[in-house]
């Protein structure tokens, strides 16, 4: 059997006394796409260091075509063959596509100037070649965020790559989006190239990938071809048992508590249709659809930071001139799509980040006294089961999941009657989402109303007791009890005709 294009042998890190990875045994063969699974902190992001050059290791070796591999930084893995596309995307806005993907390596002209027609010639066939269809001379800024990740991909695979690294590809993908990433990666894969895909979407690893290797606490716990594994035996080798079921029982009757959110023809948008339904105490409503189906608008328009037209009542009381700060005296909360742009205070403190909306809690506002903020963090860690060494380390040291647990404990501290959830669960990982699933649930029966928007539609059904499926900025369709099914779900929002909902109940 040929070598392996990448391989890890041995491989150990430590930042000082603390050991990140121990003993890893981790290989890339040609044709094979390796799942690498772990929860967030597991050691997944600094094998890929290590693997690239960007870490140098304790122990151990990295190899490459089997030989040892001495790269120093990045742009050696890079030159011998090692892409990465990482989460946060590395695109420069101001360039064209054409110079994003030859950044660092443009043609040249006889005088040393940038053949600006070569540059665009290239950049053309690279794409025709992956089947992405975007004009080479227009500004990434004007992309969409799907179109930004195919230049990400082009610009991996400009120096002929042998291993390319997908690291979350499809957290900010829409179905149809994935399915078209999907067949790029099973095209690559067919030339004899080596992908490692890591992702929290267990159905997707299934679907794409050949092999899992699954990490945990810095040490492989388990790897092998993906048809030896099933969704539980993955899970039990991440988190270390088995989960047992992963969402809660639903609720028995959902309706049966009081309404505490009522909104009655709230036009988001000029043209669009009104939309009108209800939230009650004790239930779980889901809003689910496609990327750009009108769902965060929606309830962006609801929180007041989005303007829109039409009556909301919470808890009896109208609300007639809604904005965020509004709607958070008056109990409605929302946790926002993005938690590092629009919830987290990267820079700040685990302590001041959790007490950012209700800082003198508990005390008079006038005469905080000091370390206030750091003693009720301490609870909240302790409550919440936040794993973090100290409350005044910065935010950005936790893992995304933890992350999550300090924006819903905040949100929590302003005593919500209503809770909005723009997917709460993206970028963490599965043990984490049980637990977020069953803080969300026991809110719920202790008599929360709560608003769950979701891409991932596992998330939808076995989470909401209710579920609104949007499509084109309208309430296509309610579904309840054994209607919520996946099937149903994708039937509505994929198709070509709306039936614009109503009141709900």
């Amino acid at each position: 059997m040929a070598p392996p294009f990448l391989a890890a042998r041995g491989l150990s890190k430590s930042f000082g006394p603390n050991e990140v990875l121990k003993g890893i045994e981790f290989e890339v063969h040609a044709g094979r796409n390796v799942a690498l699974c772990g929860e967030n902190g597991a050691g997944k992001s600094t094998l890929i260091k290590l693997l690239t050059g960007l870490y140098s290791p304790t122990a151990g070796q990295v190899e490459f075509e089997g030989e040892k591999a001495g790269w120093s930084d990045p742009r050696q893995s890079l030159a011998a063959g090692i892409a990465v596309v990482h989460q946060e995307f590395s695109v420069l806005g101001a360039l064209s596509i054409a110079e994003n993907i030859y950044l660092g390596a443009e043609p040249r002209t006889r005088l040393g100037l940038i053949d600006r027609k070569a540059l665009a010639r290239n950049a053309q066939a690279l794409l025709d070649d992956l089947g992405i269809t975007l004009p080479p001379n227009d500004l990434v800024e004007t992309l969409s965020v799907a179109d930004k990740q195919m230049v990400e991909i082009a610009k991996a695979l400009r120096a002929e790559a042998k291993v390319l690294i997908l690291d979350e590809p499809t957290a900010v993908l829409s179905q149809n989006e994935t399915r078209h990433l999907f067949r790029i990666i099973n095209d690559l894969r067919e030339r004899g190239m080596g992908l490692v895909y890591v992702s929290h979407r267990l159905d997707e690893i299934f679907e794409i990938c050949t092999d899992i290797t699954v990490i945990k606490d810095g040490v492989v716990t388990s790897k092998g071809p993906t048809e030896e594994y099933t969704h539980d035996s993955v899970i039990a080798a991440m988190v270390g048992r088995e989960l047992g079921d992963l969402f809660p029982p639903k609720a028995s009757d959902p309706l049966a508590g009081e309404q505490v959110l009522q909104v009655r023809d709230l036009v988001v948008a000029p043209g669009l249709p009104p939309a009108s339904f209800s939230v009650h105490a004790g239930e779980i409503l889901g809003l689910a659809g496609l990327v750009g189906s009108g769902r965060t608008e929606l309830a962006l328009a609801l929180f007041g930071a989005a303007p829109a037209t039409g009556d909301v009542t919470l808890d009896g009381e109208p609300m007639p001139f809604r904005d965020p700060v509004g709607c958070i005296d008056a109990g409605m909360l929302m946790l926002t799509e993005s938690r590092k742009d629009d919830g987290l205070f990267m820079n700040s403190s685990v302590a001041r980040n959790f007490a950012a909306t209700t800082p003198g809690y508990g005390v008079h506002h006038s005469a905080i006294p000091p370390g206030h903020e750091e003693r009720r963090a301490a609870v909240l860690k302790e409550r919440r089961g936040v794993v973090v060494d100290h409350v005044g380390l910065p935010i950005s040291a936790l893992s995304g999941g933890n992350q999550q647990k300090v924006l819903v404990a905040r949100l929590l501290e302003n005593r919500p009657k209503l809770l909005i959830l723009d997917e709460p669960t993206r970028g963490v990982d599965v043990g984490a989402k049980a637990e977020i699933y069953k803080t969300l649930r026991m809110l719920a029966d202790e008599g929360m109303a709560l608003l769950v928007i979701s891409s991932e539609l596992i998330e939808i059904v076995g989470l909401c007791d209710r579920v609104f499926v949007m499509r084109d900025g309208a309430l296509a369709k309610e579904l309840t009890g054994e209607e919520i099914t996946e099937e149903a779900i994708i039937t509505v929002a994929a198709a070509e005709t709306s039936t614009h909902h109503g009141v709900a109940a």
